[in-house]
């Protein structure tokens, strides 16, 4: 939401940016999709970085974020069991990560308890130590001086 309010909203750099994890066994990627104009890929590769820093620094959730994606959260879990399959893939899940049967049960109370600073410190806990790799598509010759501005190593593959 940060980083579409701001490349977005702000700037006016894309018509929108998401982010989301991915919970897979012993990794948990993070994943932004931020489609940009090419001529601000860099700057907007950077304010991705400095949005990172400032998060994990002074910036953290805050009450307002917490409450909306906690609420948002809450709202859908009756739907992620609406099919079998959905059945299915929730025991699944707890099996791939070693929950509790009763782990869906007592997600709603676990929520609660979740404040602002739990958060920030479990977040700074796993992320501080995060290594990023950018995957950028677009025209290299538009692209390519803006990530070495940055500092990031290029990497060029042709489309096949």
């Amino acid at each position: 939401s940060r980083i579409n309010q701001d490349i977005r909203e702000t700037r006016g750099w894309s018509y929108g940016l998401g982010g989301n994890s991915q919970n897979l066994e012993h990794q948990v990627p993070y994943l932004i999709s931020a489609p940009v104009q090419s001529n601000r890929t860099g700057e907007s590769i950077q304010v991705l970085i400095e949005q990172y820093r400032a998060f994990l620094s002074d910036r953290g959730v805050t009450p307002a974020e917490r409450e909306r994606i906690i609420n948002a959260n809450m709202r859908q879990l009756p739907g992620q069991f609406e099919t079998s399959q959905a059945v299915l893939g929730a025991l699944r899940s707890n099996a791939l990560f070693e929950r509790p049967d009763d782990y869906w049960e007592t997600l709603g109370p676990r929520y609660a308890e979740l404040t602002p600073a739990r958060l920030d410190a479990e977040a700074r806990r796993l992320l501080g130590q995060a290594n990023f790799t950018w995957v950028v598509v677009g025209d290299a010759a538009t692209v390519r001086p803006q990530l070495e501005a940055l500092g990031l190593p290029v990497e060029v593959r042709t489309a096949q």
